[in-house]
C-alpha cells in the first residue's frame, strides 16, 4: 500500500488534469454566461443532475475521512486502507462520476453546442483518468482492489445499486 507505486505525478496525469480542469472551469463559466436552453424538461433534468453531482462529489470526502485511515494533516485522498463501504460499495469512482454528471448537467441546462463539445471532451478525459486511477489503485492495494473491481462498477450507479442490493440480500455475495 505504497503511495510511491502510483503514477499520479507523471506527465500523462498532469496533462489529463490540465485538460480536465480547463474544461470544467469553462463549463461552469458557460453555465452562468449562456442563457438556458429552450427545452424545459432538459433544463429541469440538468438541475437534477447538478444536485446529484454535488452529492456524489462531497460524500466521498466524508467516507474517506471516516474509513480510509487518512493520516492527520493529509488530504482525504491519501487513504492508507482500501475503502469499500458507503458510496464506494456502489461505485468505485463517485467523484469522477460526479464530474460526468456535472458536465451532462451543464449540457442539458444550456443546450449550446459549445457546452456539448466541452462536455464530451471533459467526459472523455475523465474516463481515461478513471482507467489510470484503477491501474494506480491496483498497484497501491493489489489483489484486494482487483477483487473490488470485479464487484463494484467504475461509475455506473444503476448497476452499482443493483449489485449492492443483491449483495446485501445474499450474505454469500459480500
Amino acid at each position: 500500500m505504497n503511495e510511491e507505486k502510483t503514477e499520479r505525478g507523471n506527465a500523462g496525469w498532469i496533462v489529463l488534469y490540465i485538460i480536465y480542469s480547463a474544461v470544467m472551469v469553462a463549463l461552469l463559466c458557460l453555465l452562468f454566461l449562456l442563457p438556458g436552453g429552450r427545452v424545459r424538461w432538459l433544463i429541469h433534468a440538468g438541475w437534477a443532475l447538478f444536485a446529484l453531482s454535488a452529492l456524489l462529489g462531497w460524500l466521498p470526502i466524508l467516507v474517506f475521512r471516516r474509513h480510509g485511515r487518512v493520516s492527520k494533516g493529509k488530504s482525504y485522498i491519501h487513504t492508507t486502507q482500501l475503502v469499500t463501504s458507503g458510496i464506494y460499495a456502489v461505485v468505485r469512482h463517485p467523484q469522477y462520476f460526479a464530474s460526468d454528471l456535472l458536465a451532462a448537467a451543464v449540457m442539458c441546462i444550456t443546450q449550446h453546442w459549445s457546452t456539448l463539445a466541452l462536455g464530451l471532451i471533459g467526459i472523455a478525459s475523465n474516463h481515461i483518468t478513471m482507467r489510470r486511477a484503477d491501474r494506480d489503485l491496483v498497484r497501491k492495494f493489489g489483489a484486494p482492489y482487483q477483487e473490488y473491481m470485479e464487484r463494484v462498477p467504475q461509475w455506473n450507479l444503476v448497476i452499482g445499486l443493483w449489485r449492492w442490493s443483491r449483495r446485501r440480500s445474499d450474505p454469500r455475495r459480500r
